[in-house]
Protein backbone atom coordinates (compact mmCIF):
# COMPACT_ATOMS: atom_id res chain seq x y z
CA UNK A 1 0.00 0.00 0.00
CA UNK A 2 1.28 3.36 -1.09
CA UNK A 3 4.50 1.92 -2.94
CA UNK A 4 5.68 1.13 0.44
CA UNK A 5 8.53 -1.40 0.40
CA UNK A 6 6.70 -4.68 0.59
CA UNK A 7 5.42 -5.26 3.96
CA UNK A 8 4.60 -8.60 2.96
CA UNK A 9 8.68 -9.10 3.12
CA UNK A 10 8.82 -7.99 6.49
CA UNK A 11 5.55 -9.48 7.26
CA UNK A 12 7.04 -12.79 6.43
CA UNK A 13 10.37 -12.51 8.04
CA UNK A 14 8.43 -11.65 11.22
CA UNK A 15 6.11 -14.32 10.87
CA UNK A 16 8.80 -16.38 10.08
CA UNK A 17 10.39 -15.54 13.58
CA UNK A 18 7.22 -16.03 14.99
CA UNK A 19 6.92 -19.49 13.87
CA UNK A 20 10.49 -19.89 15.23
CA UNK A 21 9.06 -19.15 18.68
CA UNK A 22 6.03 -20.58 19.00
CA UNK A 23 7.85 -24.01 18.55
CA UNK A 24 6.31 -26.01 20.94
CA UNK A 25 3.97 -23.52 22.01
CA UNK A 26 0.62 -25.44 23.67
CA UNK A 27 -1.45 -23.07 22.41
CA UNK A 28 -4.91 -23.98 22.69
CA UNK A 29 -7.15 -25.50 19.45
CA UNK A 30 -10.57 -25.32 19.67
CA UNK A 31 -13.27 -26.57 17.32
CA UNK A 32 -15.38 -23.81 16.07
CA UNK A 33 -18.74 -23.38 17.68
CA UNK A 34 -20.93 -20.34 15.39
CA UNK A 35 -23.17 -20.00 18.29
CA UNK A 36 -24.72 -21.26 22.06
CA UNK A 37 -27.54 -22.64 20.26
CA UNK A 38 -30.31 -24.36 22.11
CA UNK A 39 -29.52 -28.10 23.05
CA UNK A 40 -32.17 -30.63 22.33
CA UNK A 41 -30.79 -32.93 25.17
CA UNK A 42 -30.20 -31.76 29.07
CA UNK A 43 -26.61 -31.36 28.42
CA UNK A 44 -25.55 -27.67 26.99
CA UNK A 45 -23.61 -27.60 23.55
CA UNK A 46 -19.52 -27.24 24.60
CA UNK A 47 -16.20 -26.60 22.83
CA UNK A 48 -13.68 -29.13 23.27
CA UNK A 49 -10.21 -27.91 24.16
CA UNK A 50 -7.40 -30.21 22.60
CA UNK A 51 -4.50 -29.07 24.25
CA UNK A 52 -5.66 -30.35 28.39
CA UNK A 53 -8.95 -31.86 27.46
CA UNK A 54 -11.04 -29.17 29.43
CA UNK A 55 -14.74 -29.06 28.21
CA UNK A 56 -16.10 -25.34 27.67
CA UNK A 57 -19.80 -24.29 27.74
CA UNK A 58 -19.98 -22.24 25.13
CA UNK A 59 -22.47 -19.73 26.01
CA UNK A 60 -19.68 -18.97 28.84
CA UNK A 61 -17.30 -18.48 26.14
CA UNK A 62 -18.72 -15.89 23.95
CA UNK A 63 -19.62 -13.85 28.12
CA UNK A 64 -15.41 -14.40 28.27
CA UNK A 65 -14.95 -12.80 25.18
CA UNK A 66 -17.75 -9.77 25.45
CA UNK A 67 -15.93 -9.10 28.79
CA UNK A 68 -12.39 -8.73 27.46
CA UNK A 69 -13.56 -6.85 24.25
CA UNK A 70 -15.74 -4.55 26.13
CA UNK A 71 -12.82 -3.72 28.90
CA UNK A 72 -10.13 -3.09 25.70
CA UNK A 73 -12.81 -0.62 24.29
CA UNK A 74 -12.85 1.20 27.73
CA UNK A 75 -9.25 1.29 28.33
CA UNK A 76 -9.03 -1.52 30.95
CA UNK A 77 -5.70 -3.34 29.40
CA UNK A 78 -4.16 -4.97 32.70
CA UNK A 79 -3.76 -7.66 34.72
CA UNK A 80 -7.69 -8.51 34.56
CA UNK A 81 -7.78 -9.04 31.24
CA UNK A 82 -4.61 -12.01 30.96
CA UNK A 83 -6.72 -13.55 33.87
CA UNK A 84 -9.88 -13.64 31.39
CA UNK A 85 -7.34 -14.62 28.49
CA UNK A 86 -6.12 -17.58 30.70
CA UNK A 87 -9.52 -18.98 31.64
CA UNK A 88 -10.21 -18.69 27.62
CA UNK A 89 -6.98 -21.36 27.58
CA UNK A 90 -4.73 -18.70 25.48
CA UNK A 91 -1.31 -18.85 25.49
CA UNK A 92 0.70 -16.44 27.51
CA UNK A 93 1.07 -13.16 26.40
CA UNK A 94 -1.00 -13.78 23.26
CA UNK A 95 -0.61 -12.67 19.20
CA UNK A 96 -3.29 -10.82 18.01
CA UNK A 97 -4.00 -9.08 15.10
CA UNK A 98 -7.28 -6.55 15.39
CA UNK A 99 -9.61 -6.02 12.89
CA UNK A 100 -12.70 -3.44 12.35
CA UNK A 101 -15.21 -3.13 9.64
CA UNK A 102 -18.73 -2.65 9.13
CA UNK A 103 -20.97 -5.70 8.37
CA UNK A 104 -23.55 -5.56 5.69
CA UNK A 105 -26.77 -7.75 6.48
CA UNK A 106 -26.71 -8.80 2.71
CA UNK A 107 -24.20 -11.85 4.04
CA UNK A 108 -25.26 -14.83 5.29
CA UNK A 109 -23.59 -18.31 6.68
CA UNK A 110 -22.96 -21.01 4.15
CA UNK A 111 -26.64 -22.38 3.29
CA UNK A 112 -25.60 -25.14 1.19
CA UNK A 113 -26.61 -28.50 0.55
CA UNK A 114 -24.47 -30.04 3.82
CA UNK A 115 -26.40 -27.63 6.29
CA UNK A 116 -29.45 -26.27 7.30
CA UNK A 117 -30.91 -23.31 6.19
CA UNK A 118 -29.62 -19.58 7.08
CA UNK A 119 -31.49 -17.92 9.75
CA UNK A 120 -33.34 -14.88 9.50
CA UNK A 121 -30.71 -12.23 10.63
CA UNK A 122 -31.76 -10.46 13.73
CA UNK A 123 -31.30 -6.71 14.40
CA UNK A 124 -27.92 -7.40 16.08
CA UNK A 125 -26.44 -9.24 13.66
CA UNK A 126 -23.23 -10.39 15.74
CA UNK A 127 -24.19 -14.13 15.97
CA UNK A 128 -24.25 -13.98 11.83
CA UNK A 129 -20.69 -12.26 11.62
CA UNK A 130 -19.16 -15.03 14.04
CA UNK A 131 -21.00 -17.50 11.98
CA UNK A 132 -18.87 -16.51 8.85
CA UNK A 133 -16.00 -16.04 10.73
CA UNK A 134 -14.78 -18.91 12.94
CA UNK A 135 -15.03 -21.34 10.24
CA UNK A 136 -12.02 -19.16 8.30
CA UNK A 137 -9.91 -19.58 11.76
CA UNK A 138 -7.50 -22.38 10.35
CA UNK A 139 -6.51 -20.83 7.59
CA UNK A 140 -5.69 -17.80 9.68
CA UNK A 141 -2.89 -19.67 11.58
CA UNK A 142 -5.79 -18.44 14.48
CA UNK A 143 -7.35 -20.43 17.28
CA UNK A 144 -9.62 -17.89 18.73
CA UNK A 145 -11.62 -14.85 17.56
CA UNK A 146 -13.46 -12.89 19.68
CA UNK A 147 -16.17 -10.76 17.65
CA UNK A 148 -18.36 -8.00 19.08
CA UNK A 149 -20.28 -4.96 18.39
CA UNK A 150 -17.94 -1.46 18.33
CA UNK A 151 -19.64 0.32 21.66
CA UNK A 152 -20.53 3.99 21.12
CA UNK A 153 -19.32 4.40 24.42
CA UNK A 154 -16.08 2.89 23.83
CA UNK A 155 -16.03 5.17 20.53
CA UNK A 156 -16.74 8.76 22.81
CA UNK A 157 -13.90 7.76 25.21
CA UNK A 158 -11.55 7.19 22.59
CA UNK A 159 -12.66 10.20 20.36
CA UNK A 160 -12.73 12.16 23.38
CA UNK A 161 -8.94 12.03 23.79
CA UNK A 162 -8.19 13.08 20.37
CA UNK A 163 -10.89 15.96 20.54
CA UNK A 164 -8.59 17.29 23.52
CA UNK A 165 -5.57 17.37 21.86
CA UNK A 166 -6.36 18.21 18.35
CA UNK A 167 -8.44 21.51 16.93
CA UNK A 168 -9.38 20.17 13.00
CA UNK A 169 -13.05 20.02 14.58
CA UNK A 170 -14.76 23.01 15.94
CA UNK A 171 -15.71 22.49 19.33
CA UNK A 172 -19.50 23.46 19.10
CA UNK A 173 -19.62 20.54 17.46
CA UNK A 174 -16.96 18.27 18.67
CA UNK A 175 -18.63 14.79 19.23
CA UNK A 176 -18.35 10.75 18.24
CA UNK A 177 -20.09 11.53 15.87
CA UNK A 178 -18.39 13.80 13.89
CA UNK A 179 -15.58 10.68 13.16
CA UNK A 180 -16.14 7.32 11.08
CA UNK A 181 -16.51 4.31 12.88
CA UNK A 182 -16.88 0.56 12.26
CA UNK A 183 -20.19 -1.76 13.39
CA UNK A 184 -17.60 -4.32 14.74
CA UNK A 185 -14.21 -5.43 15.84
CA UNK A 186 -12.63 -8.68 15.11
CA UNK A 187 -9.38 -9.86 17.95
CA UNK A 188 -8.03 -12.73 16.08
CA UNK A 189 -5.33 -14.73 18.58
CA UNK A 190 -3.21 -16.26 16.04
CA UNK A 191 0.03 -18.64 16.58
CA UNK A 192 1.85 -16.68 13.81
CA UNK A 193 1.40 -14.40 11.30
CA UNK A 194 -1.07 -15.64 8.54
CA UNK A 195 -0.81 -14.90 4.67
CA UNK A 196 -2.12 -11.56 3.55
CA UNK A 197 -4.35 -13.71 0.99
CA UNK A 198 -6.04 -15.24 4.20
CA UNK A 199 -6.27 -12.48 6.17
CA UNK A 200 -7.71 -10.80 2.76
CA UNK A 201 -10.39 -13.64 2.38
CA UNK A 202 -11.66 -12.97 5.98
CA UNK A 203 -12.06 -9.37 5.53
CA UNK A 204 -14.66 -9.84 2.62
CA UNK A 205 -17.23 -10.83 5.28
CA UNK A 206 -17.21 -6.71 5.51
CA UNK A 207 -17.15 -5.93 1.62
CA UNK A 208 -20.50 -5.60 0.98
CA UNK A 209 -20.72 -2.61 3.38
CA UNK A 210 -18.68 -0.51 1.12
CA UNK A 211 -17.10 1.28 3.73
CA UNK A 212 -13.38 0.89 5.07
CA UNK A 213 -11.95 -2.04 6.54
CA UNK A 214 -8.92 -1.71 8.85
CA UNK A 215 -6.07 -4.02 9.85
CA UNK A 216 -3.38 -4.03 12.45
CA UNK A 217 0.25 -5.54 12.94
CA UNK A 218 0.11 -8.58 15.13
CA UNK A 219 0.76 -7.40 18.17
CA UNK A 220 1.59 -8.96 21.52
CA UNK A 221 0.67 -8.85 25.16
CA UNK A 222 -2.84 -7.12 26.20
CA UNK A 223 -1.53 -3.23 26.61
CA UNK A 224 -0.17 -3.44 22.84
CA UNK A 225 -3.80 -5.08 21.55
CA UNK A 226 -5.16 -2.39 23.40
CA UNK A 227 -2.93 0.09 21.47
CA UNK A 228 -3.38 -2.02 18.07
CA UNK A 229 -7.21 -2.02 18.86
CA UNK A 230 -7.08 2.36 18.78
CA UNK A 231 -5.20 1.92 16.23
CA UNK A 232 -7.73 1.07 13.86
CA UNK A 233 -10.30 2.94 15.05
CA UNK A 234 -8.25 5.66 14.11
CA UNK A 235 -7.51 4.98 10.64
CA UNK A 236 -11.09 4.22 10.05
CA UNK A 237 -11.98 7.79 11.46
CA UNK A 238 -9.34 9.46 9.21
CA UNK A 239 -10.20 7.53 5.94
CA UNK A 240 -12.09 10.05 4.62
CA UNK A 241 -9.38 12.44 4.25
CA UNK A 242 -7.53 10.37 1.76
CA UNK A 243 -8.93 9.80 -1.51
CA UNK A 244 -8.15 6.50 -3.36
CA UNK A 245 -7.60 4.02 -0.04
CA UNK A 246 -8.70 0.56 -1.22
CA UNK A 247 -11.08 -0.74 0.78
CA UNK A 248 -8.58 -2.67 2.66
CA UNK A 249 -6.05 -1.14 5.18
CA UNK A 250 -3.43 -1.92 7.49
CA UNK A 251 -3.15 1.03 10.64
CA UNK A 252 0.24 2.57 9.39
CA UNK A 253 -1.24 3.36 5.68
CA UNK A 254 -2.80 6.47 7.68
CA UNK A 255 -0.13 7.43 10.54
CA UNK A 256 -0.09 11.07 9.44
CA UNK A 257 -4.05 11.17 9.39
CA UNK A 258 -4.03 9.79 12.53
CA UNK A 259 -1.49 12.05 14.10
CA UNK A 260 -3.53 14.89 12.98
CA UNK A 261 -6.42 14.01 15.04
CA UNK A 262 -4.34 13.67 18.11
CA UNK A 263 -3.64 9.35 17.98
CA UNK A 264 -1.26 9.20 20.52
CA UNK A 265 -0.17 5.55 19.07
CA UNK A 266 0.08 7.02 15.69
CA UNK A 267 3.01 9.66 17.45
CA UNK A 268 4.71 6.94 19.52
CA UNK A 269 4.69 4.93 15.83
CA UNK A 270 5.80 7.92 14.00
CA UNK A 271 8.46 8.67 16.70
CA UNK A 272 9.49 5.14 17.52
CA UNK A 273 9.37 3.33 14.48
CA UNK A 274 10.41 6.17 11.98
CA UNK A 275 12.04 9.32 13.43
CA UNK A 276 14.41 7.07 15.77
CA UNK A 277 15.14 4.33 12.63
CA UNK A 278 16.60 7.58 10.99
CA UNK A 279 17.99 9.35 13.69
CA UNK A 280 21.86 9.32 13.64
CA UNK A 281 23.78 6.78 15.88
CA UNK A 282 26.63 8.52 15.67
CA UNK A 283 27.90 12.52 14.44
CA UNK A 284 29.39 10.63 11.09
CA UNK A 285 25.96 9.16 10.44
CA UNK A 286 24.15 11.18 7.45
CA UNK A 287 21.15 9.36 7.32
CA UNK A 288 18.55 11.73 8.94
CA UNK A 289 20.71 14.97 6.98
CA UNK A 290 20.18 12.99 3.69
CA UNK A 291 16.60 12.39 4.11
CA UNK A 292 15.82 15.58 5.32
CA UNK A 293 17.83 17.69 2.78
CA UNK A 294 16.17 15.37 -0.16
CA UNK A 295 12.28 16.32 1.61
CA UNK A 296 13.22 19.98 1.58
CA UNK A 297 14.25 20.01 -2.03
CA UNK A 298 10.98 18.19 -3.11
CA UNK A 299 12.89 14.84 -4.07
CA UNK A 300 15.33 16.95 -6.25
CA UNK A 301 17.83 14.25 -6.87
CA UNK A 302 20.59 16.41 -8.09
CA UNK A 303 20.02 19.55 -6.13
CA UNK A 304 20.61 16.93 -2.58
CA UNK A 305 23.44 15.53 -3.95
CA UNK A 306 25.37 19.20 -4.57
CA UNK A 307 24.33 20.56 -1.39
CA UNK A 308 25.73 17.52 0.74
CA UNK A 309 28.86 17.45 -1.66
CA UNK A 310 28.36 13.85 -2.62
CA UNK A 311 27.44 11.53 -5.90
CA UNK A 312 24.05 10.87 -6.84
CA UNK A 313 24.41 7.69 -6.30
CA UNK A 314 25.32 8.38 -2.72
CA UNK A 315 22.44 9.79 -2.41
CA UNK A 316 20.25 6.93 -3.78
CA UNK A 317 21.92 4.59 -1.80
CA UNK A 318 20.94 6.12 1.39
CA UNK A 319 17.60 6.54 0.23
CA UNK A 320 17.47 2.64 -0.10
CA UNK A 321 18.81 2.21 3.32
CA UNK A 322 16.24 4.37 4.54
CA UNK A 323 13.30 2.54 2.86
CA UNK A 324 14.92 -0.93 4.36
CA UNK A 325 15.30 0.14 7.67
CA UNK A 326 11.88 2.23 8.07
CA UNK A 327 9.64 0.61 5.33
CA UNK A 328 8.97 4.04 3.81
CA UNK A 329 10.40 5.20 0.09
CA UNK A 330 11.13 8.27 0.05
CA UNK A 331 10.67 8.64 -3.61
CA UNK A 332 7.19 8.17 -3.19
CA UNK A 333 5.63 11.19 -2.47
CA UNK A 334 2.83 9.52 0.00
CA UNK A 335 5.96 8.28 2.30
CA UNK A 336 7.62 11.41 1.70
CA UNK A 337 4.57 12.57 3.84
CA UNK A 338 5.12 10.31 6.30
CA UNK A 339 8.86 10.53 6.88
CA UNK A 340 8.69 13.93 6.71
CA UNK A 341 5.94 14.08 9.72
CA UNK A 342 7.82 11.56 11.55
CA UNK A 343 11.01 14.24 11.63
CA UNK A 344 9.13 16.78 12.29
CA UNK A 345 7.47 14.74 15.69
CA UNK A 346 10.66 13.57 16.35
CA UNK A 347 12.34 16.98 16.36
CA UNK A 348 9.77 18.33 18.32
CA UNK A 349 9.84 15.69 21.33
CA UNK A 350 14.03 15.69 20.99
CA UNK A 351 13.88 19.29 21.45
CA UNK A 352 12.22 18.95 25.14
Amino acid sequence: MWHRLSSNQSRSSRSSQSSENTKGNNSPSFTPLPSAQKSTSSEPLRIFDNRDGQVFDAAMRLQLHSIIATCLMNGIADARIDAFMHLLQWSDSPKVIVIAGTFGTAIKPDDGPNRKPAPDIPPDNTDTLRRNIWPQLGSCNAYDAIVERAQSSALQRITGAWQKTQALIPASTKNSSNFAAPSHIILLAVRENPSDQALEKLCKVFENSHKTICVSSMVEGVEQISSALTATLAAIAVAPAVKHLPQIIHTDDLLPERALIGDATAFDTLYNKVYQSLAPYSHDDPTLETIDMFLRFGGALDQTAHELNVHPNTVRYRLRKVAQTTGWDATDPRAAYVLQTAITIGRIRDSH
